[in-house]
């Protein structure tokens, strides 16, 4: 027995037909609908213009006339979170199907909307695709392709002839914005250069097999180029059967940037290995090496680590770029609590101690202390002398030493040296080993103070990390003062997210029940951010202020369970407590704080 219930005056009848007309159908997109505090999984059977058709594998009777709701759609390893009204619903036996038309929730228009093009995520491939010099001159800038048009910051959108000649050069229809004169100077000139000196300088040309050493050279340099523009962290290489792939780390996340010709690839290979000073003769072991490449004389530079690994189809390249300017390296940005914040600044302002950055690889700790370090800088003459691997930051007026095995610097090594030094604060990398930690200890405890890094996921479990390790209870209850956990979680996008209520069983996997019905927000995408419904990063952190009363626990033998109890009845915030509390402010999504969730 089929049912059709009509949403209003709508005739669904009389749309049927119009809607077989445009309709396409799809296979493997699977639908969540999010309704109160439930969300309903079903398939995407087929799509038009601003409509969805959607099957539910059951009875459903939550679903009224005209209902506002959220869809979201998976697909292909990709995901999309829309709002939409219910048209029409139709009971077959025991399943449901829905059409569903799509609002565009963020409704930004060239027409009624001034473009802040200093919050705007820039697409290399978009901003590559013109001339340098034809972009300063017209004061116009490409940044993304966004539903098959690419969008155009311009100072001047009535210039039709020059918007054509943009068209032919983007081969791709164009929609103009209209931004501010002044800040788009300023962002052209970082994007393009007063003075160019690599690929931008003139159009980037189309990558082929033909003249493949220029065509490497060319590769080359506009490939480290997008990376730089993209605000990625890392590029990596792969060659394959057929062809090579690129793509960036942008966040955290993997993203693809384009392919390769197998024998543009090998070219390419060559000219890195040779900018990193390695053997291009020697293809079957794995090397390392690095480069500083400068883009704008006198302006950007970047240095990039450069580490190859032999693979079936030839090497594989994965570069580490990592920033030289460090300006804006501020605990302001960073994302910290005020009280969080406080603490840190306390113990800076100490004279003698030891600080913990926990963490995995990647969650920002060596950024943190970097801040930290300025911080230090900007309040007192001090000697600082930091050991790393690599130096990822460039700061003047300190003393930076970069572990090296193959030369027998490690950090047990140079950190007994750097102490001959008489240096004020010590920063060192990542501590491995017992000879390091127990170095860094005795080093807090006769006159200096000590930043570190190490790898645990809370801050509770770092103690029980460095008697593990071999130190002495008592040693770490008099040396440790201060340990930061933290994480690096998706920021999402504020001109597109999309609110929806936070489902029973999304309450039960964060561990709080009680949060099911509250108000949470999805990703979505708009030309703000480049159609991926994130904008950069925002850290969780876990501060851990070892008082007088929990080290003397700690000399005493108390355990990290015990140290948790104390902790929770102190009211420090765990990372999950501080993930749900960014979750419900609106500055990060669901599935990102599930991540934080799952490690428990």
């Amino acid at each position: 027995m089929v049912t059709v219930s009509n949403v209003g005056s709508y005739d669904a009848t009389k749309q049927e037909n119009k809607r077989e007309e445009v309709r396409e159908e799809l296979s493997g997109w699977s639908a969540i609908l999010f309704v109160d505090k439930m969300h309903l999984t079903g398939t995407v059977d087929n799509k038009s213009f601003n409509g969805l058709g959607v099957n539910l594998a059951f009875p459903v009777d939550d679903f009224k006339q005209d209902m506002d709701i959220t869809i979201s759609l998976k697909a292909h390893n990709n995901q999309l979170t829309l709002q939409g009204t219910v048209r029409w619903v139709k009971t077959v036996d025991d399943s449901t199907e829905l059409g569903i038309q799509l609002i565009d929730h963020v409704n930004l228009s060239p027409s009624t909307h001034q473009l802040d093009v200093t919050k705007i995520s820039i697409d290399p491939t978009c901003a590559l695709k013109i001339p340098a010099q034809i972009a300063l001159r017209r004061h116009f800038l490409p940044f993304v392709e966004f539903n098959g048009s690419v969008h155009l910051a311009c100072a001047d959108t009535s210039n039709q002839m020059a918007l054509k000649a943009v068209e032919r050069m983007v081969k791709a229809p164009v929609i103009p914005w209209t931004v501010d004169p002044d800040a788009l100077k300023t962002i052209l000139n970082d994007v393009y250069g007063d003075v160019v000196t690599t690929a931008p300088q003139t159009a980037v040309k189309k990558i082929t097999a033909q003249d493949d050493g220029e065509e490497a050279t060319q590769a080359g340099e506009e490939l480290l180029y997008a990376a730089y523009l993209r605000g990625a962290s890392d590029i990596h290489l792969d060659p394959g059967y057929k062809n090579s792939r690129i793509r960036f780390r942008v966040d955290g996340q993997l993203e693809m940037y384009k392919e390769l010709s197998n024998s543009l690839y090998h070219e390419l290979s060559s000219r890195l290995k040779v900018m990193a000073g390695l053997d291009i003769s020697e293809r079957r072991m794995p090397q390392d090496g690095r480069f500083s490449h400068q883009f704008v004389e006198g302006g950007r530079r970047i240095d990039v680590r450069v580490a190859t690994l032999p693979t079936k189809y030839g090497e594989r390249i994965t570069m580490r770029l990592l920033a030289v300017q460090t300006d804006s390296l501020t605990l302001d940005k960073l994302g910290f609590e005020p009280d969080g914040k406080l603490l840190v600044e306390n113990f800076l302002t100490r004279i003698q101690g030891m600080m913990i950055l926990t963490g995995p690889t990647g969650s920002g700790k060596t950024t943190t202390l970097y801040a930290s370090i300025r911080l230090l800088l900007e309040e007192r003459s001090v000697n600082i002398i930091t050991i790393e691997d690599p130096i990822e930051y460039e700061i003047d007026s300190i003393a930076q030493c970069e572990v090296d095995s193959a030369s027998k610097v490690t950090f047990a090594s140079a950190l007994r040296s750097i102490l001959r030094h008489d240096p004020d604060v010590v920063m060192i990398g990542e501590i491995r080993d017992k000879e390091t930690a127990d170095i860094a200890i005795k080093a807090s405890l006769t006159g200096h103070m000590v930043l570190g890094t190490l790898h645990t996921n809370s801050a509770a479990a770092t103690i029980t990390r460095l008697i593990d390790m071999g130190v002495e209870p008592y040693m770490v209850a008099a040396a440790l003062r201060l340990v930061v956990a933290q994480r690096l979680l998706r920021r999402l996008c504020s001109a597109c997210k999309i609110p929806r209520p936070l489902s029973e069983k999304e309450a039960f996997t964060l561990l709080n029940p009680k949060l099911a019905g509250r108000t949470v927000y999805e990703p979505s995408g708009c030309i703000y951010c480049s159609g991926k419904g994130y904008s950069g990063r925002i850290g969780l952190y876990e501060m851990l202020s070892i008082s007088t009363e929990w080290a003397r626990d700690i000399a005493e033998g108390m355990g990290e369970g015990e140290l948790l109890a104390k902790m929770k009845e102190a009211e420090i915030h765990s990372l999950l407590e501080n993930a749900i509390k960014k979750l419900l402010d609106g500055d990060t999504s669901v599935f990102e704080v599930i991540q934080i969730a799952s490690s428990w």
